[in-house]
């Protein structure tokens, strides 16, 4: 069953009982994301969790019942795992069967990457066992947290930086896959932390990547992300947002410069998502903010 949404294709691996299905797909340094809702016939349904790549699932609603990842379709999950917003790790080409038995609807979030694509992401702090085992049906509420602003990220009109969407990428897969960071509270040293913020500030045009930022101190992104949020108290992403924010308060004070000028200036996709990222940061548009300035 092939799921056709713009330019990306997704197919469920032998599926039987699926009605029909949606997917908004979004890619961050190599891994997809997909948000899928798929619609089941009454009675029992399923299709292959496995596919080319290693796939992590998270279910965010089930409508109907509760759906299940099972190694034997007639094999029901343990009992202790049936809960609500279960999480499956299945590596590539492993069957595992995504069953349910009538229910209308599931909603998940899934993420398709290769095993070495985590060693890239995570450095030393990767836990090997549990990237290289599968586990089924687990369940960690930050986890749970970070697919559901992926899934609204896939689906918006207007989607955020790169740095948003790779910071919640790495967030979700740090909570699964993860060991203890060796460094817990450490920051990064004061000339790593001013070579980044430079780096920043001399790019706030431009779609900057956490693979970027990391490479530019010889760190894992996630230990990048870690460690700039223990030095600065907010995210890489966070701490861009409000760089570019500023940026453009002080292009907006200057004589001459329309919206347009200062959306392309300071990083936005154009004015209109100028405007509305603006709003939600300062609680006022460009035009209210600069009018309340300089009365």
């Amino acid at each position: 069953m092939q799921v056709s949404e713009g330019s990306d294709t997704f197919e469920f691996r032998s599926p039987h009982g699926m009605k029909a299905a949606h997917s908004r797909l979004r890619t961050f340094a190599g891994i997809a994301v997909r948000h899928l809702q798929h619609f089941n016939y009454p009675g029992r349904a399923w299709h292959d969790l496995s596919g080319p790549q290693d796939t992590l699932t998270v279910v965010l609603a089930e409508i109907g019942g509760r759906c299940e990842a099972r190694t034997n379709l007639h094999r029901p999950a343990a009992l202790d795992r049936q809960r609500p917003n279960h999480i499956s790790f299945v590596p590539a080409e492993m069957r595992v069967w995504g069953y349910t038995d009538n229910m209308e609807s599931v909603r998940e979030v899934r993420l398709s990457f290769d095993r070495k694509s985590l060693g890239d992401w995570f450095g030393s702090d990767l836990d090997p066992g549990k990237a290289g085992n599968p586990e089924l049906m687990f369940h960690d509420k930050r986890a749970v947290e970070c697919a559901r602003l992926l899934a609204a990220e896939c689906d918006a009109s207007d989607p955020s930086s790169e740095l948003y969407g790779e910071g919640l990428t790495i967030a979700l897969l740090s909570a699964c896959f993860q060991g203890r960071p060796q460094r817990e509270n450490s920051g990064l040293s004061v000339s790593q932390l001013r070579l980044v913020l430079d780096f920043i500030h001399e790019h706030l045009d431009l779609s900057v990547s956490v693979f970027q930022l990391a490479r530019l101190v010889d760190l894992s992104p996630s230990q990048f992300a870690r460690m700039f949020k223990a030095s600065t108290g907010v995210s890489p992403h966070r701490y861009q947002l409000n760089t570019r924010i500023g940026k453009a308060q002080e292009l907006l004070l200057m004589k001459g410069e329309s919206l347009s000028m200062v959306a392309a200036a300071t990083g936005f996709a154009d004015q209109s998502h100028f405007t509305r990222t603006f709003k939600r940061v300062t609680g006022a548009t460009p035009h209210e903010w600069h009018r309340n300035r300089i009365a």
